[in-house]
């Protein structure tokens, strides 16, 4: 039976990406917008044991290094707002070989990256999806080769 998980990565020191993006939204009038956080997002299928594939690919240095990095397995629910980016000419096929061919993944069969930008806003809900949804459009995103969802 094949089984999902989702790791997010994160890193340990401040991340100067999440703060010239926090910055940016700031100047160009997103006030309400009090804070914002930046992470690796995966979507992992596999076959097996759940605890020892997560065990296993918690360690994997090309996702996590445990020098720079948190990882936890699922979304917190802290932020005002979620913002999933993925590229749109990125399958995963590129890390899910690496993951099964260099480092002995055989059981997982499919692999997403994206980039989970987390808002903190001072609005009320309605709001705030309007906010991140313009904060996605107009910065977080390129409409060229991205494509973005509100969770």
């Amino acid at each position: 039976m094949i089984k999902t998980i989702e790791m997010v990565v994160s890193l340990k020191v401040p991340d100067t990406t999440a703060t010239t993006a926090f910055q940016t939204l700031q100047r160009i009038g997103f006030r309400k917008i009090k804070g914002i956080k930046r992470s690796d997002y995966f979507k992992l299928s596999f076959e097996g044991d759940a605890g020892e594939f997560k065990n296993k690919i918690s360690k994997v240095d090309i996702l996590v290094n445990a020098n720079k990095h948190f990882f936890a397995f699922l979304i917190e629910k802290n932020a005002d707002a979620k913002i999933l980016v993925k590229n749109t000419d990125d399958d995963g096929s590129g890390l899910l070989s690496v993951l099964k061919n260099r480092l002995g993944f055989d059981k997982i069969k499919s692999v997403e990256k994206a980039t989970l930008w987390e808002l903190s806003i001072d609005a009320d809900e309605k709001e705030k999806l309007k906010i991140a949804e313009k904060a996605a459009k107009e910065l977080l995103t390129n409409e060229n080769y991205q494509e973005f969802e509100i969770l």
